[in-house]
This record gives C-alpha cells, structure tokens and sequence, in this order.
C-alpha cells in the first residue's frame, strides 16, 4: 500500500463526507427546534451532523497537510514562470486570492448573491419551525417537569393525571427531555399533551420563542392576529412596521428587542 494514494483516496471520502453534512447542517431547523420536536433524519440528529462533520473536518485537514507534502514540487510548479522562476503571485495565484476574498467579504458583509444564498437556507430553516413549532421558552426541554409547570402556570398534580393517563413513566424532577427519551417521544410531544388539556380548560399559551428570526406577518400569526391587527397594535406603539419586515429589524430601529416590544404589548415570556 501507497501512503500517498491512501492520502488522496482520505481526502476525496473526507470531502463527500463534509459535503454531505454540510449541506445536511444548512437546512436543517435551528438547535431550538430540533431539540424541541427530537428532528432526525436517516436516523441522526443535528447534534450528531454537526459532530460527523467536524470530525471530518480534522481528517480531512490532515490528509489536505500530507496531500500538500507529498505534492510539494507539483504545487510549487504552478507558482513558477516559463524560466521556471518561483513567483508567488502569478496570474492564477492572483484569480485564487480574488475567488477567496470575494467570498469571504461577500458572505462577512451580506452582498448579492451571497446573501441570497444565505437568505435561501434562512427559509427553509424557519419552514421547519412552522412545521414543528416552538417552545414556549428558551430551552424549556431542559427544565423539569416540576419547573416547566410552575413556569407555564400548568397545575402540577394535574399535569401528572394528564401524563399517567397517556401512559407515560415520569417522575416530576425528571426533565422534559429525559421523559421524552424514556417513553420514546418528544418534549414537544409531552408538551402538547399538557397544552391541548389546559386551553380545553381556558388556559390560553402563547410560544414566544424564536420571534427575532420571523417576519411581522409570522409573529402575528404566532400571537392569533391578523397582519393588520398586529401592525396597528405595533403602530399604537409608535412603531412602523410591514408584514415582510423582520420583528428583529423592526425592533432595532427602535433601540428595542422583540421581547421589549411583546412586553409593550402586554405578553410575558415565562420566567
């Protein structure tokens, strides 16, 4: 066996890899999601992409560091002029400095079609959040069935009855997340459950999660209103919004964040 081909063979399967994972990452739905609703795909978890890829962004460094030892003399050749004199900075070298600084500044900086791109998996990542939803807070699968309950205002003695008789195993210390695990669903799932009995009882549960990332329309739609309902509400406010418009946008022009602006209009984000 051939160290050498063995390089090239690792790089070529790293790159596939990296590739795969890669493009795997750029759509899925943001960590908040993912880790609210157990999203998988062939079996793996965004977690487990994201380790798959760097992983392989190590080997495949690796294999690139000896690739370039081993073809030393044919990478300087092409830094060399017709009198086989070393020059750093020929034409093609030059075209690679532009090609990698044109992408570099055009992704740092948002510049067409760069943003556009980016803007493109920004869709698809929230098409997954209207899919599955959100938490009514910032890494609710985390807290325990006990904290989730107090937060939500949810009876907790209640909220047990509502579990035990969907034939979960719990115990109330026990987080969203590990109940989910036991019983083979998700905090999502066990979430609903409580949810669906509680509004059946009056109680009305708001998810004000991820609204920084919506536009107007969606964060209306979130809060049960109209586009127009929730514009004019915003403009009572002196705040001047459009239904594509960005919350988060919306709200810095105005030296707010989005929770500043749902506390304004009376919401309040579980403590």
């Amino acid at each position: 066996m051939k160290l050498k081909k063995i390089t090239s063979l690792t790089m070529l399967l790293s790159m596939f890899a990296m590739t795969y994972t890669g493009i795997i990452l750029f759509i899925t739905p943001p960590g908040r999601v993912a880790n609210w609703a157990n999203w998988e795909l062939l079996a793996l978890t965004k977690e487990q992409y994201g380790q798959i890829h760097s992983v392989f962004m190590v080997l495949f460094i690796i294999a690139t560091i000896l690739h370039v030892f081993y073809n030393w003399k044919l990478m300087t050749s092409y830094m060399k002029n017709k009198a086989k004199q070393l020059i750093v900075f020929t034409k093609e070298m030059l075209v690679s400095i532009i090609l990698f600084l044109l992408f570099w500044m055009g992704t740092v900086y948002e510049i067409s079609p760069f943003s556009n791109f980016l803007n493109f998996g920004g869709e698809i990542k929230d098409s997954w959040e209207k899919e599955y939803g959100t938490a009514p807070y910032s890494h609710a699968e985390l807290s325990s069935l006990k904290s989730f309950t107090k937060k939500l205002g949810f009876d907790l003695e209640k909220s047990k009855e509502i579990l035990i008789s969907n034939g979960l195993i719990f115990q109330e210390e026990q987080s969203l997340s590990q109940i989910a695990k036991i019983n083979k669903v998700s905090p999502k799932f066990v979430y609903d459950l409580l949810k669906v009995n509680f509004e059946k009882a009056g109680l009305k549960i708001v998810e004000l999660t991820g609204l920084g990332k919506k536009k107007v329309k969606d964060v209306a739609i979130t809060l049960e209103l109209t586009e127009e309902e929730f514009i004019l509400k915003l403009k009572a406010l002196g705040i001047e919004a459009k239904a594509n418009d960005k919350f988060k946008t919306v709200a810095e022009k105005y030296d707010l964040g989005p929770m500043d602006i749902m506390e304004k209009l009376g919401y309040k984000k579980p403590e």
